[in-house]
Order: C-alpha cells, then structure tokens, then sequence
C-alpha cells in the first residue's frame, strides 16, 4: 500500500493490518488532469477519493446560474459528497479538480459492504464523517456567521498559507463570499 494513502488511511482510528490489506485491494488509483470533474451537482455521490496530491474545489450554481466554491481541498485530504454518499440522495454540489491531481477512489458500495463485515471499519468511517465533514461543516458556518471578510480570508490563509499561489483570486472570492474586487482591497491592505 502507498504509504501517503496509508497514513491518510490512519488518522483517527487505526486499522490493524488485516484490515487495512482488505481495505487496500478495493482503491482505484486516479492520476486525472486539471478540470476534471469528479462528481457532478445532481447525481448521486458514489465514491471516497482520498488525493495524495493535488486541489479540489467544492462548488454549486445560484439561482442565478453563478458557481459559489463552498470548500476546497488539498494534498493529503479525503473527498466526498458526505450528504450525498451517505443518504444516496442527489448532490447539492459538484467537485473539480483545480489542478492535476493522483488520487485513490473507494466506492461507497464497497465500503459500507465492509462496514458490515468488520466493526472496526465501521468505527473508522464515522470518526473519518466527524473529522472530515461534520466539524469542517459547523466551523464554516461559523465563519460565515461571525466572521467579517477580511477575518475569513486571514483564516484562510492559516488554514491553507500556500493557497493563493495554487488558487484564482475569482475562486478564493467566491469562497468568502465577497467580489473579487473588495478581496483585491484586503489583499492590498486598504479593505
């Protein structure tokens, strides 16, 4: 097994090595180019991709018709569309790769097959739902709540230092949910 998708694998809960071997024989391993879409807003979220390397942006269409980035992604992270893989309900939003990327992808038919099987993979699943979904949720919320445009994009920064060499201005914009333009102000020192 790679040992970045093995560390990836172990944070939280660690699988003993029979599980993890199991695990192993079901990831896909995915090198796709800048672009490319790895789930579509309003189809069913049907997969786990836990990227060694690369950057993915969480997005949808307003009613307007204009794509909102929700969340990004990172070297080291696990993807999904929680709501969607989990209810087995139509995506809210689309992930795209923003650069190109390699990626090990898990269907979720097989791992909830596991799940079944082995206590163990099961416990590893939600603890990975709670680090990955449910506390990045309430945090960004949060943010967007409490948190005026010039304090999210400090915190963006944190949360990510390299992000401005690796994303659009437009992308990071939309993200805190400000114009391009008053980001140039912050980014300037004059906003």
């Amino acid at each position: 097994m790679n040992a970045s998708l093995l560390q990836l694998i172990q944070v939280g809960n660690p699988l003993p090595e029979p599980l993890l071997q199991e695990m192993s024989a079901h990831f896909q391993l995915m090198e796709l180019p800048k672009g490319y879409y790895l789930h579509r807003q309003g189809r069913v979220c049907q997969h786990l991709w836990f990227m060694l390397q690369g950057a993915v942006r969480y997005f949808h269409l307003n009613e307007e018709g204009k794509e909102v980035n929700v969340w990004f992604s990172f070297d080291t992270d696990i993807i999904s569309d929680a709501p969607s893989v989990v209810t087995q309900k139509p995506s809210l939003e689309s992930i795209q790769l923003l650069e190109d990327s390699v990626l090990y992808a898990l269907d979720y038919a097989q791992l909830k097959s596991m799940m079944q099987q082995h206590h163990l993979i099961a416990l590893w699943y939600i603890q990975l739902v709670e680090h990955y979904y449910v506390a990045q949720i309430e945090e960004r919320i949060g943010d967007l709540q409490f948190l005026n445009a010039r304090q999210r994009y400090e915190k963006l920064l944190i949360q990510f230092p390299n992000i401005t060499n690796r994303l659009s201005l437009g992308h990071m914009a939309s993200y805190l949910h400000i114009t391009p333009e008053t980001l140039s102000r912050i980014r300037s020192g004059k906003g």
